[in-house]
């Protein structure tokens, strides 16, 4: 442990980098995840959140960012509620997505949820393409691959939501200020 901190000043500015480092690994983790599986684990989003809370502690955030970004998060959880009835969306991505709102704040969330938009429709075409070609034969000893190819499967939105979250993350002030 000693180890780890020595190259840093302060061990709180460590705790701080590696609170603010969880976000972009952990939406890495759900991408791929997702790809994977076709799922984003409720744990994944438990951590996610619990990454937020240490963050704002630390930073620290006003009471007034956490309530906006609070705020942000609900309308996002609400239009995602929305998606998921009309089986547009799953509940994983739906979670992911209100998750990183609360990370990004309110003054990044419609960026994040263009910058969304703009990769899912990407990942979808790419997806369609990839479900129009026979697979070779190398790849069909692969569950995850085999799963992903089917015609019927939904598009593993996660990645979109990962790639989404992370480029506006670095837009955000207090990553823009720590690095």
């Amino acid at each position: 442990m000693a180890l780890a901190l020595k190259g840093c000043r302060y061990v709180m500015s460590c705790a701080t980098t590696l609170a603010l480092l969880s976000y972009p690994l952990l939406m890495i983790h759900a991408g791929i995840g997702d790809i994977r599986t076709m799922q984003i684990p409720n744990n994944l989003v438990l951590l996610l959140f619990a990454g937020y809370a240490a963050a704002a502690l630390m930073l620290p955030l006003s009471p007034v960012d956490v309530a906006l970004s609070a705020t942000a998060a609900a309308v996002v959880f609400a239009l995602g509620l929305v998606a998921f009835s009309f089986r547009w969306m799953g509940g994983g991505d739906v979670k992911l997505l209100t998750v990183a709102a609360l990370w990004l704040g309110a003054g990044n969330v419609v960026p994040f949820i263009l910058y969304t938009s703009i990769f899912g429709a990407v990942l979808t075409m790419l997806i369609l393409l990839f479900r129009a070609v026979r697979l070779p034969a190398a790849m069909e000893a692969r569950d995850w691959i085999l799963r992903l190819h089917q015609r019927d499967a939904g598009v593993p939105y996660g990645m979109a939501i990962a790639a989404a979250g992370i480029l506006a993350y670095s837009k955000t002030p207090w990553v823009v200020a720590q690095f």
